[in-house]
């Protein structure tokens, strides 16, 4: 019978994903792993696999619950338009956009582009089903709430992804909470603003 794993393997992994976080994956050592981990070299390897194979790992988790927390906003009942302002505004107030925690998923974004397979399959992933969930609720608000014109909806669907990256890039360079939840809510507001400001043809 094989023995039991010694450590929490989910904790470790977790201060894995801070550690990638804030240093990135070419930054950071096995031995800055192990250290943050606290974990022996065989049980990590034996656990995880190699440095990559644990930054995947780590990324995919990563990844999977930010967005799960943003759908979770995003598909709360009510107004469609009013869940995409309150998931914004819920956004930036996350405990791990901050300066020296970074976002894992930008990270990798800006240190591997498209290089890894690994790293562009999962996250091209998290962002089909980022997409998805968007665009049940922009078609929600669409078809109920009456959006003055396509191209209003079509602008909103193409840039709310560039919005949730400008808040995790602000945090990066070390804006206050406060300031991040102002320029969640103005966007907010200018997506508002634009489906009042044009009438319906």
């Amino acid at each position: 019978m094989a023995r039991p794993k010694e450590f929490d393997q989910e904790k470790a992994l977790r201060k894995a994903i801070r550690l990638f976080s804030q240093q990135g994956f070419a930054a950071t050592s096995t031995d800055d792993l192990m250290r943050v981990m606290e974990v022996g070299r065989q049980s990590m390897y034996d656990t995880f696999g190699d440095k990559r194979a644990l930054f995947l790992k780590a990324l995919e988790l990563y990844v999977t619950e930010s967005v799960h927390s943003i759908n979770v906003e995003l598909e709360r009942p009510g107004s469609a338009l009013a869940a995409v302002q309150n998931a914004l505004v819920t956004f930036a107030q996350r405990k791990d956009l901050s300066s020296a925690e970074g976002c894992m998923g930008l990270n990798a974004i800006s240190e591997f582009g498209q290089r890894d397979a690994g790293v562009t399959r999962i996250t091209r992933s998290a962002a089909r089903r980022q997409r998805q969930t968007l665009m049940r609720v922009l078609t929600r608000a669409k078809n109920r709430e009456k959006f003055a014109q396509m191209r209003i909806w079509t602008a909103w669907r193409t840039s709310l992804k560039a919005r949730f990256a400008g808040i995790r890039m602000a945090a990066k360079a070390g804006k206050s909470r406060h300031a991040l939840r102002n320029i969640a809510a103005f966007a907010s507001r200018a997506y508002m603003a634009s489906d009042r400001r044009i009438a319906p043809e």
